[in-house]
């Protein structure tokens, strides 16, 4: 039987996250290294193309006596190979994602690019097939049940990282950004390849930035989408999240359908946070997958996450009025309905984003932007979950340097949605203060990840095979790409026969 500690690991992790074949074998023995891996065919789901797929030993520290990791990667193959020295390297999120399993995420919003060159993906270390450094977590039965506000989260947390450490048996200081950099230049040599162009999302871009700071050299454009500044903390997400939701309060009262249905949500969604602060409500709802009966307390903490990670995408964003209207009512099966497609604990390489969170983001809190970002509900709640882990995992703060801005003549590109909810167009701003060839493009009704949601492919492979930016035409990033807001449980309802027609479209 789990014990309570173990319970409330999903909600110390919420609170820490700031939080996807026409060539041959032989194409490859022709333009890779002598001492390059041998590369193998293997296959991802949900894309029927064939990939190329290897791995190559890194030292794990600079000391010889830690010894080495393997570092895997896939190549995706170009469809008509002309740029055989350059590839497309991609760069995943999370932190603690993996990038292989992400191929037909990378494979659709690089699908432009990949029509001349090949797409590289890597594990970084400490995910997904390299050294993948994962804790133990709850099953969404015993998560549903738990109660974080009766229980005691700093003694808890304290305890679960204990026990997540122990079983990871590893320093973590091995796998923050500035050491991880350089398994992405070993892969590049490993290859063959001159050079890379970057393409990074969310925490990706950090990596993407630090990747082309160590090695210059090796870079010939770089795509930054939803971008993380390296001069701030992942804790100020908290003020992304509250401007994202109330750029959606403010188009449902803009929306005539919406208002009618939804009168006062913005008000409704903070009196159902008081209340639920006051007291977390107690009921039973059918298991989103299994269908049986199951106990389901609902806490603010539950209530305000559930809500956020909604935020990220416009599938999500069109039904979070109803789950709040329903959620008043005392009908909490939306609410189940949403948080059972959010299990971050599986999605992420928890040890790795530690790492990555306690050896970077935390180190760099000062009482200033502690105040700063303590001031949203979700800024304080990551803080404080940096407070209860770190101290413990004893992750070796990265160097002072590492919080500068990135300085670059590189082309770069960067682009933001208007509703992140995670990286706002302000951070890319911030980031780019110091890139001399630089262009920022923002997407108004995007959310997060632009490449996934609007014609950013085709400009990001325009950017790539031209290097520049100049005289390519962005006007289609300004189209609407917004969700017609659920008026019931059976979908939306519409006015007109354009948005019938706009609906079916989408």
């Amino acid at each position: 039987m789990k014990s309570t500690i173990n319970r409330c690991k999903s909600m110390i992790s919420i609170a820490m996250m700031p939080v996807l074949l026409a060539a041959s074998t032989a194409l490859y023995a022709q333009k890779k290294p002598n001492n390059s891996p041998n590369l193998t065919p293997c296959y991802m789901e949900g894309l029927s193309d064939r990939l190329m797929c290897g791995s190559i030993a890194q030292p794990l520290s600079d000391d010889p006596n830690d010894g080495v990791i393997d570092i895997h990667f896939a190549v995706i193959p170009a469809i008509k190979p002309s740029n055989p020295d350059e590839a497309v390297l991609g760069f995943a999120g999370g932190p603690g994602q993996g990038a292989i399993d992400l191929a037909a995420i990378f494979n659709r919003n690089l699908r432009f690019a990949r029509e001349t060159r090949d797409i590289v993906l890597v594990d970084q270390r400490g995910t997904g097939y390299s050294h993948q450094l994962q804790c133990d977590s709850d099953d969404l039965k015993t998560q549903f049940v738990f109660n974080d506000v009766i229980a005691d989260l700093q003694a808890m947390g304290a305890e679960d990282t204990q026990k997540c450490k122990a079983k990871l048996n590893i320093d973590l200081s091995h796998f923050t950004t500035p050491v991880a950099a350089k398994d992405f230049e070993a892969v590049r040599k490993a290859l063959g390849y001159k050079g890379f162009h970057l393409f990074g999302v969310s925490y990706g871009t950090r990596i993407a930035q630090e990747y082309m700071r160590q090695f210059p050299e090796s870079v010939l454009t770089s795509t930054l989408d939803g971008v993380v500044p390296m001069q701030q903390s992942l804790a100020a997400i908290g003020g992304a999240i509250d401007g994202s939701l109330a750029a959606l309060f403010k188009r449902c009262e803009a929306d005539t359908l919406c208002a009618e249905h939804y009168p006062n949500l913005e008000n409704n969604f903070h009196a159902l946070l008081a209340q639920l602060e006051q007291q977390p409500v107690k009921t039973q709802v059918r298991h989103p997958r299994t269908h049986d009966v199951i106990a389901f307390t609902i806490t603010k903490m539950k209530f305000y996450s559930a809500i956020r990670f909604a935020l990220y995408s416009q599938a999500q964003r069109a039904i979070v009025p109803i789950v709040i209207e329903k959620a008043l009512s005392g009908d909490f099966s939306p609410l189940a309905g949403m948080m059972a497609n959010v299990d971050l604990t599986e999605a992420l390489a928890m040890g790795m984003h530690n790492a990555i969170v306690c050896g970077e983001d935390w180190p760099n809190l000062t009482p200033q932007t502690r105040q700063e970002y303590g001031k949203t509900y979700m800024g304080k709640a990551m803080i404080a979950g940096f407070d209860i882990a770190c101290p413990i995992l004893n992750v070796q703060a990265v160097d002072k340097a590492f919080y500068q801005p990135l300085k670059t003549s590189t082309p770069t590109l960067l682009l933001s949605g208007g509703r992140d909810p995670a990286t706002p167009a302000s951070w890319a701003e911030l980031a780019m203060v110091e890139m001399t060839n630089a262009t920022h493009l923002v997407a108004p009704t995007a959310t997060h990840g632009v490449g996934s949601q609007t014609c950013a492919p085709k400009i990001i492979a325009k950017f790539i095979a031209q290097q520049s930016m100049q005289d390519i035409d962005t006007d289609c990033l300004e189209e609407p790409n917004d969700k017609p807001f659920f008026m019931n449980i059976n979908g939306v309802a519409v006015a007109n026969k354009q948005l019938t027609d706009t609906a079916n479209k989408e």
